[in-house]
């Protein structure tokens, strides 16, 4: 499956799931993107893991309970606050993962609060972009040798697999 077609089937599936699939998709890539955090934050000494962690347990409780829109925007603030500005990190690969980690997770917020399934789109790009990035971070491939490594395989299939 070329890029084009994950794209348009990963789409489709993404705003024809209901809500809680939405939600337990983007809880998983979050948690899948916060180690890339980590890495990037202990790297640079800059940036707070635990911000990211705590926006990650609120979309877990927000399953069971009720969001509060105040403690969600105070959230995307401090959030915004620990995104790093490639500009101020250079070429790094590390400042392009923990970029992804924090967008997805700002996603993921805002989605509780407006419910748009575009925002679980976004989140699903954020992974594959990542995926991306490492796979060319090892070696200089063409698209079509991406599409084929095992590692962007794999991470389609976990999207496509999760928003059916």
């Amino acid at each position: 499956m070329n890029y084009a077609e994950f794209e348009t089937k990963f789409k489709k599936q993404v705003f024809s799931i209901d809500f809680d699939k939405q939600l337990a998709l983007a809880i998983e890539v979050c948690k899948k993107l916060y180690f890339d955090y980590v890495e990037f934050s202990e790297k640079y000494q800059w940036g707070d893991k635990d911000i990211l962690m705590d926006a990650i347990a609120i979309l877990e409780q927000s399953k069971n309970k009720d969001v509060n829109k105040s403690e969600i925007d105070q959230m995307l603030n401090q959030i915004d606050d620990v995104t790093p500005d490639m500009d101020d990190f250079g070429s790094d690969e590390q400042g392009s993962y923990a970029l992804n980690s924090c967008v997805a997770v700002s996603n993921s917020l805002q989605f509780l609060v407006d419910r748009l399934p575009e925002h679980i789109y976004d989140i699903g790009i954020c992974f594959i972009d990542t995926i991306d990035f490492k796979i060319q971070e090892k070696q200089s491939l063409t698209e079509q040798e991406i599409e084929k490594h095992p590692l962007m395989i794999e991470a389609r299939e976990f999207l496509i697999g999760k928003s059916k």
